[in-house]
């Protein structure tokens, strides 16, 4: 009896096969897009060095629909957004390092914004799930042009360094309140202790009185 080719198993193998293919082509391709989903991201730059962004989270799969605007007349600017998800910077790390690291992992956007008022807008596709971080290029601007922006979460607009933070003021002030509760306390001490060992009159300079009296009183 003839043997019946197993279909089923076919169709199987088939199917395991296109999935994993379709998942190879969105890794190598990028950021896969939803058809018809968009978002609004405007980010404003100017002289106090700094990003304002309209939003700090987009839609993982969406076009975006990026809107920048330049309000400073004399400085250039960048908006870089990094293509790797949780990446951060710390104050440490130099404008050179920056443009070495998207030399080396190409940015979702890399636009360059020159210098007099006015208004430019691009795409791209917002990336899987993460946190993203955008700086600026040009020298001296990081890391006060930098920030995180959430892809299917709350980003953030806080630089790699905020400074020593609450903790460690409330801390210094108690060391230096010790310290003055300290200096007090030996003064006080030290003066009872001067009144205590107080030497007598005859040893500073007064006569001693015969018999051990008193000295007259003047």
């Amino acid at each position: 009896m003839a043997r019946r080719f197993p279909w089923g198993a076919a169709l199987g193998f088939a199917t395991v096969v296109s999935l994993l293919l379709f998942a190879l082509g969105a890794v190598e391709g990028g950021p896969t897009a939803r058809p018809g989903a968009s978002d609004a991201l405007t980010v404003t730059v100017g002289d106090a060095l700094a990003f304002t962004l309209s939003t700090d989270e987009i839609t993982p799969g969406d076009s975006v629909t990026l809107t920048i605007v330049q309000t400073s007349s004399g400085l250039d600017h960048t908006f870089t957004l990094s293509s790797v998800a949780g990446l951060t910077f710390s104050p440490s790390n130099t404008s050179h390092d920056l443009a070495v690291f998207v030399h080396d992992h190409p940015p979702l956007v890399n636009f360059t914004i020159p210098a007099g008022q006015s208004t430019y807008t691009t795409t791209f596709v917002a990336p899987p799930l993460g946190l993203y971080a955008y700086f600026c290029l040009v020298p001296g601007h990081f890391p006060a042009m930098y920030g995180l922006l959430g892809s299917g979460e709350h980003g953030s607009t806080a630089t790699p360094y905020d400074g020593p933070g609450a903790p460690v003021f409330i801390i210094g002030g108690t060391i230096a309140a010790l310290v003055v509760i300290a200096l007090v306390l030996g003064f006080v001490i030290g003066r009872r202790r001067g009144a205590h060992d107080e030497m007598p009159a005859e040893r500073l300079g007064y006569p001693e009185a015969p018999g051990g009296a008193k000295p007259p009183a003047h």
